[in-house]
């Protein structure tokens, strides 16, 4: 029987976070493996490989009490068993694997396959055990590629070592060892999006007899078949790329078969599989009911993991981000974060660079400008705010596209942000649709999202990654247009390179916290139909429109402190006339008075930073503080609680003990400690607080 080729996602996973991998040295958090597990399973994918690529004792980090989805545990074994709970398709799981105990605990977990790399290096014969005992079709030889003076050499530790054998008769022993299938991973071509190492791909293949699954360097989908077509590959893997666009699976699918390789079709809006996630009712039912009962007896301590049970927090040598960061990071080895690391890598893009990306974007509209029956090019998602000004007048001005501008009204405008949001129609010319949820609504998603998640803005994330969404299906329009991508840019999440779009996955798991939609019905007497603003256009959907999301600071150059002096000199946009509680600045956050006061007062409470932490980031990266300044306003201004708490109090009908007490269950034992009564957390280090 001839075996159908595969095309297998790749998930890499460090201390529990899911990573996308550069040169198997940079590594930018993703975000938790359980929600991509989940979302590959909607796509029903061939096969899934998830590789540990975890150094040292370090734990996972998603032990947030904000987020829907926790584990308790802190190994990779605590990882896998999550995982296999929301798995439905074929698992390989690999790394930390040196003994045949190693091996049992993982298939016990839940993985299907695993893979061998350094131990088998170390010790070939471990591979044929592993093999006798489990059998040929459960061992995968993992071989880390890298391209020398002397040929294609093997690497072992996660591409840190050299072994010295050669790739294509290490590819020879692992076959005569019992291997059943090898995973060859090119180190050269990891992270580039370059598209696979083909020679490399074909002499392995034509070395052995065993299946041989290609990984290293895709950045498009038409660079999946050439895998199996040029490279006589068994299956076409792929880590990055499945992080960064929506459907990516199934249009990587789609690429394959339209070179008619009988691959398994795809199938999207199954009856069978339901995309929003479903929730255990009691349990989350005695979640609220717990951190009610701990507020109201003040007994925080009991329930959480004490404060010695968690890493240390470190902050960024460069900015001063702390290693709690709400936004997933990573530290490099002298103790910069990605954040930092990624701004670096865009100061260093020359201005030819960024014509060509200027010229990307002008050719993805010609592509998809005003299709036939529609009246508009684009959606536009704005907020009134400075980056919506400048999206807007680099769409309309410099490319003479006729955008239709969509605002999500989360009722918590500030004077002088609503002026600027009604303003743009006029100032622009152009059509602007507002999506208004019943107030009545919108603060019992207020008081829900507090006590559930500390967050009583969870409605306005999703509501700003939903609304303009729907409408451009609605419309049939198939761009809609953000500014820049805010964990790239806070945290450093992706690579300039990578031009990640607008996600499900990102929605639900970023913006969301894992609440959906869904969740929400039946509490406080909100039903389906009252959730319908935050509901998003189904695959199905997406798929037949090819509906995208992109975010323009992929294409132009982008800093905030220039946009600025744009768009107040040319449209009239106007700052905050009085500064914020808690930022210096007043230019940010004008569409939602709760952004920079009461919500980003929850992100001090929960991890022991907020707003001005964020802001003098972005102002250290672009030279514009120094980091003993940014120290400075950090100290003063994050520990603020602020003055528009006043006005969500009466809005929702709660008083501020309430919110003190329910604020005080979702404080990190990692930040926090209590001492006579009073809560305490350390400063930045080296520096008084």
């Amino acid at each position: 029987m001839t075996v159908r080729p595969r095309l297998i996602p790749v998930l890499l996973l460090k201390h529990g976070m899911i990573v996308r991998s550069q040169l198997f040295k940079v590594h930018q958090v993703i975000g938790n493996p359980m929600s991509t597990v989940q979302r590959f399973s909607d796509w029903n994918v061939d096969e899934l490989i998830i590789l540990d690529i975890s150094r040292g004792e370090a734990g996972h980090d998603l032990r947030r009490d904000d987020l829907q989805q926790q584990y308790l545990g802190n190994t990779a074994l605590d990882v896998l068993r999550e995982i296999s709970k929301v798995c439905f398709m074929p698992l390989t799981f690999g790394g930390r694997i040196r003994a045949i105990s190693d091996v049992e605990e993982r298939l016990a977990a839940g993985a299907d396959k695993v893979t061998l790399n350094t131990a088998a290096l170390e010790n070939p014969a471990f591979l044929q055990q592993a093999a006798r005992r489990f059998g040929s079709q459960c061992i995968v030889a993992s071989i880390d590629a890298r391209c020398t003076a002397t040929g294609w050499e093997v690497f072992a530790e996660g591409g840190r070592r050299s072994t010295g054998r050669e790739v294509v008769q290490w590819a020879k022993e692992v076959e005569t060892l019992g291997a059943g299938e090898i995973f060859l991973n090119s180190i050269d071509q990891d992270g580039s999006g370059q598209g696979y190492d083909l020679a490399l791909v074909r002499a392995v293949t034509a070395a052995v007899s065993i299946p041989v699954i290609a990984c290293g360097g895709v950045g498009r989908y038409d660079h999946f078949p050439t895998a199996i077509l040029a490279g006589n590959a068994a299956a076409a893997a792929a880590a990055n790329i499945f992080h960064f666009f929506e459907l990516s699976y199934s249009h990587g699918k789609q690429a394959c078969l339209a070179e008619e390789i009988p691959m398994r079709p795809v199938g999207l809006g199954s009856q069978f599989l339901r995309r929003e996630p479903e929730y255990d009712r009691p349990y989350e039912d005695g979640r609220i009911a717990k951190r009610l009962h701990q507020a109201e007896t003040g007994n925080y301590g009991a329930a959480q993991p004490r404060a010695t049970d968690h890493p240390s927090i470190r902050w960024c040598t460069a900015c001063v981000y702390p290693s709690i960061s709400a936004a997933p990071m990573e530290f490099d080895d002298q103790g910069v974060c990605t954040g930092c690391q990624m701004a670096q890598v865009k100061a260093q893009i020359p201005a030819s660079e960024w014509r060509r990306r200027r010229d990307l974007l002008g050719e993805l509209l010609e592509q998809y400008r005003c299709r036939e029956g529609s009246r508009y090019d684009v959606v536009v998602a704005v907020s009134g705010g400075k980056d919506s000004y400048f999206q807007v007048h680099v769409l309309k001005e410099e490319f003479g596209l006729n955008p239709l501008l969509v605002t999500y009204d989360g009722n918590n405008w500030t004077e002088v942000g609503w002026r600027n949001m009604v303003r743009m129609r006029e100032a622009f010319g152009v059509d602007h649709v507002l999506i208004r949820p019943s107030v009545m609504t919108l603060k019992k998603l207020n008081r829900l999202g507090f006590t559930v998640m500390g967050d009583m803005n969870w409605h306005a994330h999703v509501g700003i990654m939903t609304a303009p969404m729907k409408v451009a299906t609605q419309h049939q329009i198939p761009l809609v247009f953000y500014g820049e991508h805010g964990y790239l840019d806070l945290c450093g999440q992706f690579s300039m390179d990578d031009f990640p779009e607008v996600t499900y996955r990102d929605r639900l798991e970023h913006f969301a916290r894992g609440y959906e939609w869904t969740y929400f019905v039946g509490r406080d007497g909100l039903t389906a139909q009252d959730m319908a603003p935050w509901k998003y256009p189904t695959d199905a959907e997406m798929l037949a429109l090819d509906l995208r999301g992109i975010f323009l600071g992929n294409y132009v150059y982008w800093e905030a402190n220039e946009h600025i002096k744009l768009v107040t000199e040319r449209y009239g946009f106007e700052v905050s006339h009085e500064p914020f509680d808690r930022t210096y600045r007043t230019m940010s956050n004008l569409d939602d008075m709760h952004e920079n006061g009461v919500h980003d007062y929850l992100k001090y409470i929960k991890f022991g930073y907020g707003r001005a932490t964020d802001h003098t980031c972005k102002d250290i990266r672009a030279g514009l503080m120094s980091r003993e300044k940014a120290i400075s306003l950090v100290n003063h201004y994050d520990p603020i609680k602020p003055r528009d708490l006043q006005r969500w109090l009466s809005y929702v009908g709660m008083d501020e003990d309430e919110f003190d007490r329910i604020a005080d269950t979702f404080r990190d034992p990692r930040v926090w400690r209590m001492e006579a009564g009073q809560w305490i957390k350390d400063g930045l280090i080296g520096f008084d607080a």
